[in-house]
């Protein structure tokens, strides 16, 4: 009895002994299957060889050839090459893709629309045609020439819309809203304000070159007619000589401006009256200061000379003209009292 202990000691070894050998035996590395069924045929076609190969070798093989594929493609398209597109082995696909982007640069580049009907991809075909459809659409300036385009309701859409556009900003453009009708939008706002706008521009030089505050009543925007009235007012008051005509002006500045300008030639046609007649007296009416003492001085500096006497010369504002009239008087009483 005293040797149950040693028993069930050795039995407990035993079985954790069994269960360490089952642990291991299930991490035991697989019996590799047959070398037949998991290696890998591969058949080299440039050199019409075969040979085995591993799936590992297999597959960094075929990302090879893949790489090379794609260097074949992008030598194609950069140099336009389409024999370097033949140069892909085992995708079709990329073969063809290849051979469709080389075809619609080519026709881009040569301008050739014929070269579009060798492309096989009908989306790459079309985008290929439809470009010249929109050059020969613009050219021609007719709308249902962009019904040509197809597959692409954007670049029809944007045809038709630059046809309109074309037509509106040509100089010698003379139709109405009307040309707008095909539009939607902001794209048909743009238009009608544009159409608008060039007619307010006529009517602006119209008015301006006729001085015709009616023709400037039709413009349509406000801050043009305003232009277009301010301008022929302000010509009017300088060539009517009418200071009314200013006060007609809608803009501050220009009113202003008005005001001053007309002043100025006012002052300018008084003072050339007041010195033709000699006549002082109507110096005294133009408001520019400067023009005023101009007119005062020119005649007092001409009747203190002519009269001889230097308190007429005195009543001058400016320095140099007093001191030229003081001379002038002294000089010809000295020569009067020599002369005596």
């Amino acid at each position: 009895m005293k040797n149950l202990p040693i028993f069930k000691t050795l039995l407990v070894v035993f079985l954790i002994g069994i269960m360490a050998l089952g642990f291991f035996a299930s991490k035991k590395k697989p019996v590799a299957p047959n070398v037949a069924k998991t290696s890998v045929e591969a058949t080299l076609s440039e050199t019409g060889t075969s040979e085995t190969l591993s799936p590992y070798e297999a597959e960094q093989k075929r990302l090879q050839k893949k790489t090379e594929d794609y260097a074949f493609y992008n030598t194609a398209v950069e140099s336009l090459d389409i024999t370097a597109c033949d140069r892909i082995i085992g995708d079709d696909t990329l073969k063809t893709q290849c051979a469709d982007n080389v075809y619609s640069a080519q026709a881009s580049k040569e301008k050739d629309v014929t070269l579009c009907d060798k492309i096989t991809d009908t989306t790459t075909k079309a985008r290929c045609t439809n470009s010249f459809a929109y050059d020969s659409a613009l050219v021609s300036g007719k709308q249902s020439d962009c019904d040509k385009i197809t597959l692409d309701s954007d670049l029809k859409n944007a045809c038709m819309k630059n046809i309109v556009f074309a037509k509106i900003e040509n100089a010698g453009f003379s139709g109405t809203v009307d040309t707008c009708a095909s539009l939607t939008g902001a794209d048909k706002d743009y238009c009608v304000g544009r159409i608008s706008k060039g007619t307010d521009i006529e009517l602006l030089q119209k008015g301006i070159n006729n001085k015709d505050i009616a023709t400037c009543g039709q413009i349509q925007d406000t801050s043009m007619k305003n232009t277009c009235a301010d301008t022929v007012y302000m010509t009017l008051a300088l060539e009517k000589q009418d200071g009314s005509f200013c006060a007609k002006i809608i803009d501050a500045a220009r009113k202003t401006n008005c005001t001053t300008q007309f002043a100025r030639v006012n002052d300018a046609n008084i003072l050339s009256k007041a010195l033709s007649e000699n006549n002082l007296p109507l110096c005294a009416t133009i408001t520019t200061s400067e023009l005023k003492a101009k007119c005062s001085d020119t005649l007092l500096l001409k009747t203190g000379v002519a009269n001889r006497d230097t308190a007429t010369c005195a009543k001058i504002v400016d320095t140099g003209a007093r001191k030229q009239c003081d001379d002038a008087v002294k000089l010809i009483l000295e020569q009067t009292n020599k002369s005596k």
